[in-house]
C-alpha cells in the first residue's frame, strides 16, 4: 500500500490567510461531533486551548492528558484531524504522545514555516517546543525543545505567536532568573544556522499575565493580565528596551467586565476584542459574591498617540439559556464575532454564539445562541473558542462529556 501523506504536513497554510463566507445573519447551525476523545493510551483526553485549521480544513490541536506517556492520566497529545474523503465518511486522526522527557499537559499551538508546529506545555517548569510533522500518517514525528530549560521560561502560558523572522513571543506566570518577578514577556529566537540553539530574551516583566500575546501593527504586542489589557511595545532602536504599558483596568460590575481569562484578537482599526469570565450586568453568582455573567468588550485606539484607549461592553450575558463564563472570540467576515461560553445553556453544558454588529454605530450589538451543548456525546464544557474553516463551517472543542467522557471535536455548520 502506497504512503499516505500526512494532513499537517501537506496543509501549511494558517487560518488567517482563509479566505471563507459566513452568512450575516446565523439563527440556526448543526453540530457534529467530528471526534470523540478516548483516552489514554490510544488517545488524548480533555482538550482545552483552542483548534486550527488549515485551507484544506484539517484540523490541529492539543489535549492536556491521554496519550501513552508515564505521567498521571497521560502527558498529553497533540493531534491533526484529516476531513474524510467523501461526505459521511471519518476524520482520520494522527497523534503525538508527550513523556515526562518532552513535557506534559501542551496547551495550544501555531504553524510556522516549513509545517512546525510550536506550542507549549504547561506545569513546574514549562517547555516550548517545535514538533515536526511525519510526512506519512502514522510515521515519526520529530519533537524538539526550544527554550534549552532557561528559569526565564518557567510555567509559560497558552499559544506562542509568531512575529518576523519567525521569532516567537510567549508569556509565563512567574518570571526572572530567580522567580523573583509575576510573569514576563519573552521572545525566542531562531538560530542563523540549522540545528543550533534558539535565543531566549526576556522583554519585560509583568503583573501576572494571564494568556499569550498577539502581534500587532508596528510589532506591537498586546495581552491581558488579570483584570486588564496591557501592549508592549518594541525599541525605537535595536538593542534599546521593551515598554509596557496598560490600556485599560476593568472595574468590575454592575457595568464593567471582571477577570479577563482568553486574551484579545485584532479586528479592522486595530480594535481589540476580547471577554471577561465575570462582570456585566448579568445576575450569575461566583463563588460566594453576585458578581456578573461575564461579557464580551472592544477596546478602540485612540485618535491621537498617547491618548486613551476606549473600552466598550458589547454584550453581557445573563446567565441562562445565553450561557455563562464566556470564552476567547474570534473575528470573523462583516465584523462577526463567534465565541463559547464555558457554562449555560439550556443543559448548563456550555454554548457557542455569534455577536453581530449594529448597522449604525452606538446601536447594540445582537448576540445569537448558535448551539447549546448538552453535556451527552455532544460533550460539554467549550473552553477553547472556536475557529473559522472552509465552507463557513465553526470548528471547535469540548473538555469533557462525549462518548468516552473525555471531550470532543466538534463541526458546527450556520
Amino acid at each position: 500500500m502506497a504512503n499516505r501523506q500526512s494532513p499537517i504536513a501537506t496543509s501549511l497554510t494558517l487560518l488567517s490567510t482563509l479566505l471563507i463566507s459566513i452568512p450575516a445573519a446565523a439563527s440556526a447551525a448543526t453540530l457534529t461531533t467530528i471526534h470523540a476523545f478516548g483516552g489514554s493510551p490510544g488517545d488524548g483526553a480533555n482538550p482545552k486551548a483552542g483548534l486550527f485549521v488549515s485551507q484544506s480544513g484539517v484540523l490541529f490541536g492539543t489535549t492536556l492528558y491521554g496519550g501513552n506517556g508515564s505521567c498521571s492520566g497521560g502527558c498529553g497529545t497533540v493531534f491533526s484531524l484529516a476531513p474524510p474523503a467523501s461526505a459521511g465518511g471519518a476524520w482520520t486522526e494522527d497523534v503525538f504522545n508527550f513523556s515526562p522527557s518532552t513535557g506534559f499537559g501542551p496547551y495550544g499551538g501555531v504553524v510556522g514555516k516549513g509545517g512546525v508546529l510550536y506550542g507549549t506545555t504547561l506545569g513546574n517548569p514549562g517547555t516550548v517546543f517545535g514538533l515536526t510533522p511525519p510526512t506519512t500518517l502514522g510515521g515519526a514525528w520529530s519533537w524538539m525543545r526550544l527554550d534549552s530549560g532557561v528559569p526565564e521560561m518557567d510555567e509559560p502560558w497558552d499559544t506562542p505567536a509568531i512575529g518576523a523572522g519567525g521569532v516567537l513571543y510567549v508569556t509565563t506566570s512567574v518570571g526572572g532568573p530567580t522567580f523573583d518577578s509575576f510573569g514576563d514577556v519573552v521572545s525566542l529566537t531562531p538560530p542563523t544556522t540549522p540545528g543550533g540553539s534558539w535565543t531566549t530574551t526576556v522583554l519585560c516583566s509583568l503583573n501576572t499575565p494571564e494568556t499569550g500575546v498577539v502581534i500587532g501593527s508596528g510589532g506591537v504586542l498586546y495581552g491581558t493580565y488579570s483584570n486588564g489589557v496591557y501592549e508592549v511595545t518594541p525599541p525605537a532602536s535595536a538593542g534599546g528596551s521593551w515598554t509596557s504599558t496598560t490600556l485599560y483596568g476593568f472595574t468590575g460590575p454592575p457595568g464593567d467586565g471582571l477577570d479577563t481569562s482568553s486574551g484579545v484578537v485584532i479586528g479592522a482599526n486595530g480594535v481589540l476584542y476580547g471577554t471577561t469570565i465575570v462582570g456585566g450586568t448579568g445576575s450569575c453568582t461566583y463563588g460566594s459574591s453576585k458578581s456578573g455573567c461575564g461579557t464580551v468588550y472592544s477596546l478602540t485606539p485612540p485618535a491621537t498617540s498617547g491618548g486613551a484607549w476606549t473600552e466598550r461592553v458589547l454584550y453581557s450575558f445573563k446567565g441562562g439559556n445565553d450561557g455563562f463564563e464566556p470564552n476567547v472570540v474570534v473575528v470573523g467576515p462583516g465584523g462577526v464575532l463567534y465565541g463559547t461560553t464555558l457554562e449555560g445553556g439550556a443543559s448548563d453544558a456550555g454554548t457557542v454564539f455569534s455577536l453581530h454588529p449594529p448597522a449604525a454605530a452606538g446601536d447594540a450589538w445582537t448576540e445569537t445562541v448558535l448551539y447549546t451543548f448538552t453535556g451527552g456525546d455532544d460533550g460539554a464544557g467549550p473552553y477553547g473558542g472556536v475557529v473559522l474553516g472552509p465552507g463557513g463551517a465553526l470548528y471547535g472543542t469540548t473538555f469533557a462529556a462525549g462518548s468516552s467522557g473525555k471531550g470532543t471535536v466538534f463541526q458546527l455548520t450556520p
